[in-house]
């Protein structure tokens, strides 16, 4: 999988995404939250949104919940929207309902983008948006080694049952009812997607940038 189907058209219309950033953390241990963890100067959550507006995707919107003022403050001045979700402690799924509220009825699918994770960069999002608009997929998934990983895209033929999700683990509830209808686009290496829970010290303080 991975690739446009023969005879397939390339799809249009509007593209969104949703950086989720709403969560207490509790398991990175931190004592800020991961959106407001520093890397390199900058929040973590104002450089996932700054790679989110430097791809092809059409509109970016960021979801707070804990600590949500902090947040705004981080990403205040760029092209993008933030909308607060004040049941977050409930789990991701939250956020998720929080992001398709603001952007689905306008978006033709939507980009759900974890904000912990320091070394995404565009062009990961924009291959993404490619591999979208050349298939039939309603689920766009990134992979590497054989492992599912964020982030991922949602066709609005989805939305409805993305409504429904509950817990903890957002969109990727739906991939098991959904395997004939998900692309996965698979990447050599890891590094776009490792998050926080995954990098060393070293990684967390001192690598040089790499966009």
């Amino acid at each position: 999988m991975g690739g446009p189907e023969p005879g397939s058209e390339r799809r249009g219309g509007s593209v969104a995404g949703v950086v989720l950033a709403a969560g207490r953390s509790t398991r990175f241990g931190g004592a800020v939250p991961k959106q407001l963890h520093q890397i390199h100067g900058e929040t973590l959550v104002c450089r996932t949104a700054r790679v989110a507006l430097a791809s092809r995707l059409d509109r970016v919107v960021v979801v707070a919940g804990h600590r949500a003022t902090e947040v705004g403050a981080a990403v205040a001045g760029l092209a993008l929207e933030v909308v607060v979700n004040r049941n977050f402690a409930s789990g991701q799924s939250t956020s998720v309902a929080a992001g398709l509220a603001r952007v689905g009825t306008e978006a033709e699918a939507i980009v759900f983008i974890p904000c912990d994770l320091p070394n995404l960069d565009a062009a990961t999002i924009d291959r993404l948006l490619a591999v979208y608009a050349d298939s039939a997929g309603l689920i766009v998934v990134p992979t590497v080694a054989g492992q599912r990983r964020a982030p991922v895209l949602i066709d609005r033929a989805l939305f409805d049952e993305v409504r429904r999700i509950t817990g903890d683990r957002g969109a990727r509830q739906l991939f098991s009812q959904h395997e004939a209808d998900l692309v996965e686009v698979e990447f050599e290496s890891a590094r776009p997607f490792d998050d926080l829970d995954r990098m060393s010290a070293e990684d967390l303080t001192g690598r040089p940038s790499n966009e």
